[in-house]
């Protein structure tokens, strides 16, 4: 079944400057959604629009953590072990670099924000003696090499998080094995830098931290802390490399007690995260009420952007200029956007908005 989507409305929607849509339709771009268990066999279908000409491609797959790279949507298939990559075109193919090993219990990977660099773990040995190996390499396979060989470690494996806007460091977190995939939105134990040209690592200023939510962008470092009353997060935020820190006071919502998914504007002027008080922890009826904060980085101060929320959505991107952010699902399908103008939740995709392919 195709997936209708009035071009115009998405291009509006999801791309962060008129500029850049103007440029997305001059040149040959696919957009990309994908809709999850979209046959009988449960196959994820990843839709690939051409922004030119308007026709879709498709392409089934069974996969998790759909990534735009290198022209392609890149994927881990659990029922196989192994990397893919999906094309436009259709073309499902092993990834001819990134795969896992034999004793490979786990791979993740991250992209540059400029597209042409990787980075991907390997993480290997049993949950008392966790052993991780980091590769970086330019995104057609040149330039491979090892950044980082980690443990053994009791439950801890080093993930990757974010690379440095030069690309010369590589940022990471020594990451709960179990506890990390249970919380509903992304937090951090203990967040490093890893020089990729001298292979030198040190952790990040104040680290290690709570287990709670940090984020970096924007030439900046801001990390999420439990005040000493336990009743809300104040925001620490660093200037990088070693500025000092400065403290935003937290924001007092009663029942609230679970946050992450610090998302920092590109610019650095502001950041947003969500506050989330969660029921059934952990167990297959959880149910999460999600307030999502917006930070302004230059008058230290945190205010609730949303009223309570119950579709369980991420941030993912900001977008019209730093005033607006998309959001994603990991239960459900949809794209949704938050202006923050009036703080409300929108879906503007029936299906999850993967990246855009140029």
């Amino acid at each position: 079944m195709r997936i209708v989507i009035l071009l115009s409305a998405i291009l509006a929607a999801l791309f962060c400057q008129p500029a850049l849509a103007q440029e997305a339709i001059a040149q040959p771009a696919w957009q990309v959604f994908v809709s999850r268990d979209a046959d009988a066999t449960g196959q994820d279908r990843l839709v690939f629009l051409n922004l030119v000409t308007g026709e879709e491609t498709t392409a089934l797959a069974t996969g998790e953590r759909y990534t735009i790279v290198d022209g392609a949507v890149l994927f881990y298939a659990p029922d196989e072990a192994r990397i893919k990559l999906a094309q436009p075109n259709g073309l499902v193919s092993d990834h001819p670099f990134i795969q896992p090993q034999a004793n490979t219990r786990r791979i993740d990977w991250l992209l540059s924000p400029d597209g042409k660099k990787i980075a991907w773990t390997l993480t290997a040995g049993n949950t008392n003696a966790l052993s991780t190996v980091t590769m970086t390499a330019n995104v057609d396979g040149s330039e491979t090499r090892q950044a980082l060989v980690d443990g053994p470690r009791d439950g801890i494996r080093a993930t990757p998080v974010t690379f440095s806007v030069d690309g010369g460091a590589l940022v990471m977190d020594y990451q709960p094995d179990s506890i990390g995939e249970l919380t509903p939105f992304r937090q951090y134990a203990g967040l490093f830098a890893v020089d990729l040209t001298t292979g030198n690592s040190a952790m990040l200023p104040d680290e290690p931290g709570c287990f709670c939510g940090g984020g970096v962008g924007g030439g900046k470092f801001l990390r999420l802390a439990l005040t000493n009353d336990l009743r809300g997060y104040d925001l620490h935020t660093y200037d990088l490399p070693d500025g000092p820190r400065s403290v935003v006071p937290a924001l007092n919502l009663v029942g609230f007690t679970q946050a992450g998914d610090v998302l920092v504007s590109p610019d650095g002027a502001d950041a947003v995260y969500a506050l989330a008080q969660v029921s059934d922890f952990g167990t297959p009826a959880m149910s999460v009420r999600t307030v999502f904060v917006l930070v302004d980085l230059a008058t230290r101060t945190q205010t609730a952007l949303t009223q309570p929320i119950t579709t369980f959505v991420r941030p993912v991107a900001w977008t019209d200029y730093n005033s607006a952010i998309l959001l994603t699902s990991p239960t459900v399908d949809g794209t949704w956007k938050i202006n923050l103008s009036d703080g409300n939740l929108v879906r503007v995709a029936g299906a999850t908005y993967v990246g855009i392919i140029h």
